[in-house]
């Protein structure tokens, strides 16, 4: 039985291996995107502000925040700055380029997907290291101080 379009078992391998390397070269391009991957929830709203409910922050707990300017994260995608003895400035770590998470360092915000770089008070230092519309401030987050118990609220 001949048959002249079949391919043999050389050649059907050496095909298989060839779009096995362009999935992988695909796969690897990703989104274009450096660094962690954005998981962010749809149905509307500022993509830009944390999803969850307020977070609790206990003073005695986070040292840092005894310090006026201090940048100090505070988990689920939050930071806050003591500006004063009694006041307090609650931010999204959020990067409004692409709403990748930013990281503290150096008492500043770092994005690690294109490098924009934020103050301690949320304002753009530097956008993105790419062609794209510069970025917008942190958001701030509404913030409650509790002085009784020691504590402060961020939105």
């Amino acid at each position: 039985m001949s048959c002249h379009d079949c391919l043999n078992r050389r050649d059907f391998l050496t095909r298989s291996a060839l779009a096995a390397a362009a999935l992988v070269a695909a796969e690897a391009c990703g989104d274009g995107q450096i660094g962690p991957p954005i998981v962010r929830a749809s149905g509307g709203g500022d993509p830009n502000i944390p999803l969850g409910g307020p977070v609790v922050v206990v003073l005695a707990q986070k040292p840092a925040l005894a310090n006026v300017g201090t940048v100090v994260d505070i988990g689920h995608q939050r930071a806050l700055v003591r500006t004063s003895a009694t006041t307090f400035l609650g931010l999204s770590r959020i990067c409004t380029h692409q709403q990748c998470d930013t990281e503290v360092h150096n008492n500043r915000f770092e994005c690690p997907c294109h490098g924009s770089v934020f103050a301690a008070d949320g304002s753009v230092i530097s956008g993105p290291n790419i062609a794209a519309p510069p970025n917008t401030p942190l958001r701030q987050l509404a913030v409650t101080v509790d002085p009784q118990a020691g504590t402060v609220t961020v939105a």
